[in-house]
């Protein structure tokens, strides 16, 4: 299982269904946070909790990782000291040459999708060369 030590966690504005150990990108309100929709989205952080439709008319937030070690969701094999870049659904995949590095692996290496890892994370992100 993976395991997390963070620096920064922030409540954020819930504007849309959020999935917990998926990437998250800011919204349209200011203080607002949306699930990631495409590989090249700005990451703001990984947020910790589900949030869905119903709680957030009933004002439940979104508590969001920013810095520090991360439980992300793999959509795919990650080893231990890969760089870590971003699936258009906020998962966690092995970052391509081109693609924006969201941290390294640290612990805890994908078999496959679904799989926990546990992220360093380095954001707002790098281009890998």
């Amino acid at each position: 299982m993976a395991d997390a030590n963070f620096v920064l966690s922030r409540g954020f504005i819930a504007e849309a269904a959020i999935t917990k150990h998926r990437a998250v990108k800011a919204g349209a309100a200011a203080e607002g946070v949306t699930p990631v929709t495409a590989e090249g989205d700005a990451v703001l952080g990984v947020a910790q909790f589900d949030v869905t439709t119903a709680e957030i008319a009933q004002g439940k937030d979104c508590t969001v990782q920013m810095m520090g070690i991360v439980e992300m969701e793999a959509a795919d094999q990650i080893v231990v000291g890969g760089l870590v870049g971003l699936a258009s659904d906020g998962r966690a995949i092995a970052s391509n040459t081109g693609a924006r590095v969201l941290g390294i692996c640290v612990g805890n290496p994908s078999g496959g999708a679904g799989d926990r890892i546990s992220v360093l994370l380095s954001l707002p992100g790098i281009v890998a060369a």
